[in-house]
């Protein structure tokens, strides 16, 4: 599709774009971050504190899959705008209503079904406005306000929570949400649909493409570790703060600020990771950051007791590497499907990549409640839990692997092209 419009008009566009996904995707973290007070008011285990985590993540698959099948048939805008309002709707009841596993399970589910009709129709934004050769860039930098969006919520909703209460901190969450959806109403510019394809289109497109394929199954174990040390990270740094004598309020707060920090650094991760994308080739540029996720992903729990300095320049390199490949899976998609079937491969992506978030935080937390079963400390606990999610990127590289020997052959001679566009 040819990119008509002026280049600040196209500037306005993609800030009013990260703006409002950045203040909509508030809600992302917002229930790891209150995991240390509600596991004792709600008495849950780390289990069910897994499970719901779990449930927020199937609600966003569920939508994701039915988004994905729409983007090929309406116009993005619409879409991401609806779902700002109903994801503001969610935490404003869920403040109102939550209060236990199961409430809170079914609430969190809504939510995270609501917030699927956000990410999908942003990427398809990008791929219909941004000229090939930057999208790696421009993703990444969208990719990145949305981390540093998780982050801010983990950063700020502990400490409220300890000081006016958890329902009022969501209440608040709930009414940046709505404004979000304020602000993407008004400055994203309108876009039309784009032609669908038909079911045999789609099939030679997106179910006989290996080398999409492979790009999903990548993405799929990408998002195994990412959301597994993601959802867990806060209640790590509480733990290991309260394992050096710091009491649970401050615990909480301060927990709370030093996972924003692992989390919100991957912001910098994505946009870094993009550009390394469209210099090395989006294969080639992942793998490298998979593998270095990997040693992260296998050591950072067993690294309890060591000084706390240690744990957050460990936790800096963590967060980065963790979400620096994500732009590489889009933008790989963006150039090895067409247009016309670019929706419906973002769903098939979103089908398997986010069927494993619902998954991994709860195998996480069943992991951490078995090893506390046997010998030996929190280290060990941490340590052995932490491990299950370096499973993602050994999968993933392997995924990766003939693409990346095809980028090698590509570039740097040449930017990674668009064929599918």
């Amino acid at each position: 599709m040819t990119n008509t419009r002026k280049p600040e008009e196209g500037f306005s566009g993609f800030a009013s774009l990260c703006l409002g996904q950045f203040l909509a995707h508030q809600t992302a973290l917002t229930f790891s971050a209150l995991i240390p007070i509600l596991s004792g008011e709600w008495r849950l285990s780390a289990s069910q504190a897994g499970l719901i985590l779990g449930a927020f993540q199937l609600g966003s698959l569920i939508a994701y899959v039915v988004v994905g099948i729409l983007l090929d048939r309406m116009a993005s805008k619409p879409i991401m705008v609806w779902a700002a309002v109903l994801v503001g709707l969610g935490d404003l009841l869920f403040a109102l209503v939550a209060h236990d596993f199961w409430s809170g399970l079914g609430l969190r589910l809504l939510v995270g079904a609501s917030l699927g009709g956000l990410y999908l129709p942003a990427l398809k934004h990008i791929a219909e406005t941004v000229p090939a050769a930057r999208r790696g860039m421009a993703t990444g930098i969208f990719i990145g306000v949305l981390d540093v969006g998780y982050a801010a919520a983990l950063f700020y909703v502990g400490g409220l929570a300890a000081g006016v209460g958890w329902r009022l901190t969501m209440a608040g969450v709930g009414v940046a949400e709505l404004l979000a959806a304020v602000v993407l109403a008004r400055g994203v510019p309108a876009m039309p649909p784009t032609p669908g394809g038909s079911r045999t289109r789609y099939v030679a497109d997106v179910l006989t493409n290996r080398s999409a394929l492979r790009v999903i199954g990548a993405y799929t174990a990408h998002n195994w570790e990412l959301f597994g040390m993601w959802g867990w990270t806060a209640p790590f740094m509480v733990a290991l703060l309260q394992a050096r004598g710091v009491g649970p309020a401050a615990a909480l707060t301060w927990g709370g600020m030093l996972a924003a920090g692992t989390v919100g650094v991957g912001g910098l991760g994505a946009v870094l990771g993009g550009r390394l994308s469209d210099r090395l080739g989006r294969a080639r540029a992942a793998r490298i950051l998979l593998g270095m996720s990997f040693l992260c992903s296998a050591t950072f729990g067993w690294l309890f007791h060591t000084p706390l300095a240690f744990i957050l320049g460990v936790g800096l390199i963590y967060g980065m590497v963790v979400v620096g490949d994500s732009p590489s899976y889009s933008a790989s998609l963006m150039e090895l499907v067409p247009p016309r079937s670019l929706g419906g491969a973002f769903s098939l992506q979103m089908l398997f990549g986010w069927a494993v978030t619902a998954v991994s935080p709860a195998v996480f937390g069943a992991t951490l409640d078995l090893a506390r079963h046997f010998h030996g400390g929190e280290m060990t606990h941490w340590g052995i839990a932490y491990g299950v999610l370096a499973l993602g990127p050994i999968a993933g590289v392997a995924a990766l692997w003939p693409l990346a020997r095809r980028d090698r052959k590509t570039m740097p001679a040449a930017t990674a092209g668009s064929p599918g566009s």
